[in-house]
């Protein structure tokens, strides 16, 4: 049995159908572990020949490798495979407003090495800087022995606009937005480069972790309430940008500002700053909405009235949310996020008085601090290999 060529392929070509084959293989070897030929045509409904002949011509390419023999079965032992963790790979890059993050991973999804530099926000030059050195840090770590990173995926604040090839509405980076930064960073970082809002590659994360949890094909919205406030949407397991790439932007959502003054955006009145502010105009001496949390959960009255009207605004940001996607599940994560004992049930009763049907599921995410890189992974993951297949298949 042989696996349907790809689309726009042509029927009988027998290279195509070859191609085909391979790709299944290489997919399922993609997922990790070990299979054997058997294994393999067991997974593929390939026949078993079919599946020896794409094996062999995927080791020939360098795609595959062999790793040894199943042991503990009668008869002769069979051969197992593995994709070959050379053929390709990617690097990651996560910058915010307090850090820079990086690591490298190779095309069996194994992480090679990471590192992490206290972002200089002196200028959007000296970020610049500073992941080009974690780059070149990389390129000399533990996974110095494999090929040349074919992508490098950059989660950034802001929009990406690829017209201008731009990054737009990063405030919090000044100099950010200049378009010599991303022309730097395209000079100095390997393989081609892809910019994406961190808060995407967060959802991308989050999306993985479903996955691996058996959800086929989830639809969420993952929600970060940090020193920002923003959204990622995931349809059906597809990431949802918008036609500018800036779907999501659920920061510059109007608020009700106080009489006399100038219209509010959302973002000003949630987040670890405004914790902060309100906690010190409480008579707290709070350093961080950190303080503030450990406060509250200690007991501290006025600690506890803040952290009341965090969770009354931030159900506000989500109660437009539902009211324009009505999503089934919605992820709770970022510094002020991710504190769901004290957050969740007002933030689900505030949501119950204000929709007219029952509030969507509501979690607060597992993930730390670097789920934007973690998503950055995932998604130069996938490039790499889909590059590294077709650059090694271009010729058949």
């Amino acid at each position: 049995m042989s696996a349907t060529p790809r689309p726009g392929a042509p029927v009988s070509s027998t290279s195509s159908v070859r191609v085909a084959n391979e790709r299944v293989i290489f997919e399922v070897l993609a997922l990790g572990g070990h299979r054997s030929a058997t294994e393999l045509a067991g997974v593929t409904g390939l026949s078993k020949p079919t599946v020896g002949i794409a094996l062999a011509e995927l080791e020939e390419l360098g795609l595959v490798e062999q790793v040894g023999r199943r042991t503990g079965s009668t008869g002769r032992a069979p051969r197992l495979f593995r994709v070959r963790a050379q053929a390709g790979g990617a690097l990651a890059v996560d910058v915010g407003r307090q850090w820079v993050r990086a690591a490298r991973v190779d095309l069996t999804g194994q992480v090679g090495a990471a590192c992490a530099l206290e972002a200089d926000g002196r200028s959007a030059e000296a970020i610049v800087e500073q992941v080009l050195r974690l780059a070149a840090e990389l390129a000399g770590g533990p996974a110095s022995d494999a090929s040349v990173p074919s992508h490098t995926v950059l989660g950034s604040p802001g929009v990406y606009d690829a017209a201008a090839d731009v990054i737009r509405l990063a405030p919090n980076l000044p100099g950010w937005e200049e378009p010599a930064v991303l022309a730097r960073l395209r000079e100095g970082l390997p393989g081609a480069l892809v910019v994406e809002n961190d808060i995407n590659l967060a959802a991308l994360a989050e999306l993985e972790r479903l996955r691996e949890s058996g959800s086929d094909a989830p639809t969420f919205v993952f929600v970060s309430v940090g020193t920002g406030l923003g959204m990622g949407v995931v349809d059906q397991g597809r990431l949802l940008r918008g036609a500018r790439g800036a779907a999501g932007e659920i920061s510059y959502l109007p608020a009700e500002a106080a009489p006399g003054s100038s219209p509010t955006r959302l973002e000003e009145l949630t987040g670890s700053a405004s914790v902060v502010s309100a906690a010190r105009d409480a008579g707290l001496a709070a350093t961080s909405a950190v303080d503030v949390f450990d406060a509250a959960r200690q007991g501290s009255g006025a600690a506890l009235a803040v952290v009341a009207r965090e969770a009354e605004r931030v159900a506000l940001a989500l109660t437009a949310v539902v009211a324009v996607l009505d999503p089934p599940l919605i992820i709770l994560g970022g510094g002020v996020g991710r504190n769901g004992d004290l957050l969740l049930d007002p933030i689900r009763a505030v949501l119950t008085a204000r929709l007219p049907l029952p509030p969507p599921e509501i979690r607060v995410s597992r993930l730390d601090v670097d789920a934007p890189l973690q998503g950055a992974l995932a998604d130069g993951l996938v490039r790499a290999r889909h590059h590294a297949f077709e650059v090694a298949t271009a010729g058949a």
